[in-house]
């Protein structure tokens, strides 16, 4: 790297001129334009808006009023009959209408009279009435108070920008009898001050480089002749399609457009040539617009060359987007563009992507679940065993009572149940997810389902008093079922419903039968807070109290393997949560 970088700073290069005269060109049409242009010439040109922010805005409140005093000149035959800005004003005052424009103050010098379009300004003057100096002096309290620009202008040492650039002779008799006063919002020109000050930093910054690689070339010029590098790379490119362009049907027909341009152009230069004297249509038409005339014979052998060059951009920008997705960017996908080959290589290339991205997903998500699993598995399992073992312990112990001894095995029994229970569930779980399970359909009716499950299991916590009410648009909906596995599926969702409801409230069943779908869902009130993520609640051995710590058993399994159930059946499962109101809804296809 060090040698390649001494070699470029020791030597001159095509590039470098090129780069060179390029900038040249433009920052001399740029500095002209900076300091030329009318809005320049009064304080509002490109580097004014990046030195002086503050004269730039007056700059441009003085350069934009110009509209606004024409119309104000026009409709008061010059400052001679200001009867009609007047009223017009007094319209704007009694219906309060308000823009985001620049507004005026027109002042009396003589009789303090005033007029303005501002209607919040003129119910602060209305008390000034008549005395000139007070009416400035609020006009600058009012506009410093809200933060407004502006620009004074007696008509005696500064006339308006309307009145110094119209070409039409302004007659001057009444003019001197007013003072104008502009102002507008200086945040206006936010954008406008960003812009002018970024091109102007952008100049002085293309400034720099071309003085530096002027002295660069200068300076090689005389102490590096011999490092001089201006051999022209499109030629050898030029060389190799014709050597070898003709071997291929595509870059073939490329090259015979290219040439057919190329003779295009030696025609019409021909057509010119012969049509000086007589001056035909082409002819006539460059004299009339010479820069239209030149861009077109200049566009016309460029394009040839750069459509000629298309199936090399197509493979540089494929080659690009390869780095990208070699560099681990697995969401980038390649466009799909150029020609029909180059398109097949891009939508295998993206499929071959979009595989890998699927595989190295589905590996990174086995890898987090097998981590959570055996963690979870083993702080499930642990508790009840460890509370076995304890008192089991305890049991050993002779100088216990006899009632004791049958409360820790009523213990015992329960624990070892919930163990007996977890184990079960794990199994079904992995079963279900192994995809090894086979369903047995037949003809069930859901409703009776759901009615069976709810008579069943409505007993459990009864000190809770929960109360399930179930509706139904249909008496009966028969679907094609694997009865055993959708009984477990309601199982879970009512025995979740008992133990997350907030007690002596409702839940609520609804099984809703549509054209190709049955949806059935159950609302309740949740007796906690639910912060969980409405996804991660169906991975296994998730549960709502990320501490685990709950006083409600279960085993965490209870929504993952009703989620397997119902995808087995071609379904789908959601939960929505407002608030406290828990929503899950069951979607299960007729057929």
């Amino acid at each position: 790297m060090r040698e390649k970088i001494k070699e470029y700073v020791t030597g001159i290069w095509g590039v470098e001129i090129l780069t060179l005269v390029i900038l040249v060109l433009t920052l001399v049409t740029g500095y002209y334009n900076a300091f030329n242009d009318s809005a320049a010439k009064i304080g509002a040109g490109t580097f004014d808006a990046l030195f002086n922010k503050n004269k730039y805005i007056e700059s441009m409140i003085y350069y934009e009023s110009r509209v606004i005093s024409e119309y104000i000149y026009n409709n008061s035959n010059n400052l001679e009959d200001i009867s009609a800005i007047e009223y017009e004003n007094q319209y704007l005052q009694e219906n309060y209408y308000y823009y985001d424009e620049i507004f005026y103050v027109l002042i009396n010098k003589e009789t303090g009279d005033f007029t303005t379009d501002d209607p919040k300004l003129a119910n602060v003057l209305s008390p000034y009435y008549t005395n000139v100096a007070l009416l400035e002096d609020n006009i600058n309290s009012y506009l410093k108070e809200i933060g407004l620009s502006s620009v004074r202008l007696d008509n005696k040492d500064k006339y308006n920008y309307y009145v110094m650039s119209s070409e039409d002779k302004v007659n001057m008799k009444n003019i001197d009898k007013y003072i104008e006063i502009y102002y507008k919002n200086p945040d206006a020109y936010d954008y406008l001050i960003r812009t002018e000050s970024l091109t102007a930093k952008i100049m002085i910054l293309a400034s720099v480089v071309s003085i530096l690689l002027l002295i660069k070339i200068v300076f090689n010029l005389i102490f590096n002749s011999n490092n001089i590098h201006l051999e022209i790379k499109v030629l050898k490119r030029l060389f190799f399609v014709l050597r070898y362009g003709f071997k291929y049907r595509n870059t073939r027909n490329k090259i015979m457009i290219s040439f057919g341009g190329a003779a295009g152009v030696i025609i019409v230069y021909l057509y010119l040539i012969a049509g000086i004297r007589n001056q035909n249509v082409l002819v006539t038409f460059l004299t009339r617009y010479p820069f239209k005339g030149t861009l077109i014979l200049i566009l016309i052998p460029l394009v040839c060359v750069l459509y000629s060059l298309k199936k090399s951009l197509d493979i540089s920008i494929i080659n690009d987007g390869l780095r990208k997705i070699n560099s681990g960017d697995l969401e980038y996908n390649l466009k799909n563009i150029g020609e029909r080959e180059v398109k097949e290589l891009v939508q295998n290339i993206n499929q071959i992507k979009d595989g890998y991205k699927i595989a190295l997903n589905e590996q990174i998500r086995n890898e987090k679940l097998k981590t959570e699993l055996i963690s979870n598995v083993s702080h499930d399992l642990k508790t009840p065993l460890t509370s076995i073992i304890n008192y089991v312990n305890i049991l050993n112990d002779p100088n216990i009572t006899e009632d004791e001894r049958k409360d820790y095995l009523q213990i015992l029994d329960r624990n070892s149940k919930r163990l007996k229970s977890l184990i079960e569930d794990l199994f079904e779980a992995s079963k279900l997810n192994s995809g090894k399970m086979k369903i047995e359909k037949e003809e069930i009716d859901i409703v009776s389902l759901v009615h069976q499950g709810v008579g069943e299991y409505s007993n459990l916590y009864e000190e809770k008093n929960i109360e399930f009410k179930v509706t139904s648009n249909e008496e009966e909906i028969i679907l094609d079922l694997d009865g055993k596995l959708m009984s477990r599926v309601f199982e879970n969702l009512i025995v979740n419903a008992l133990k997350y409801s907030l007690n002596n409230t409702r839940v609520y069943i609804d099984i809703n039968s549509k054209d190709n779908l049955v949806e059935v869902s159950f609302k309740n009130i949740s007796n906690y807070e639910m912060g969980f993520n409405t996804k991660d609640i169906f991975e296994r051995f998730a549960r709502a109290d990320k501490s685990r710590n709950s006083a409600v058993e279960g085993s965490g399994m209870g929504l993952a393997i009703t989620k397997s159930i119902v995808e087995l059946h071609d379904g789908s499962i959601k939960i929505e949560v407002e608030g406290d109101m828990f929503k899950i809804y069951l979607i299960i296809p007729k057929k």
